[in-house]
């Protein structure tokens, strides 16, 4: 997807406009979590789109939200570290993930 975001927060205030409310995350245990304590594998979620940004001094710096959307209807976002200091539960997870047809 082309990233028309300069920032991370331009992105997800812009997606948070859209209907990505949530903040979501990843648990230890590769499970979505979604509110109400309820934990969801990668076929119960669809990447809706996602936007990745390099760190302007320190590669390191660089991340990634992902904006998903559940099974039950639920949307939010998931924000990691891209790269070698990305979450590679994260990372397992999200290619598994049924992805939206994305624009290229």
């Amino acid at each position: 997807m082309n990233n028309q975001f300069s920032t991370l927060t331009e992105a997800i205030e812009d997606l948070r406009k859209r209907g990505f409310t949530h903040n979501l995350r990843i648990n230890e245990k590769g499970q979505l979590e979604e509110p109400g304590g309820i934990h969801l594998g990668p076929s119960e979620v669809k990447l809706m789109e996602f936007h990745r940004f390099e760190g302007m001094t320190d590669p390191a710096d660089a991340s990634i939200v992902y904006a998903l959307e559940t099974k039950s209807g639920i949307k939010g976002t998931v924000v990691d570290t891209y790269g070698a200091s990305g979450s590679e539960i994260t990372s397992e997870f999200m290619n598994k993930v049924e992805q939206h047809q994305f624009d290229t």
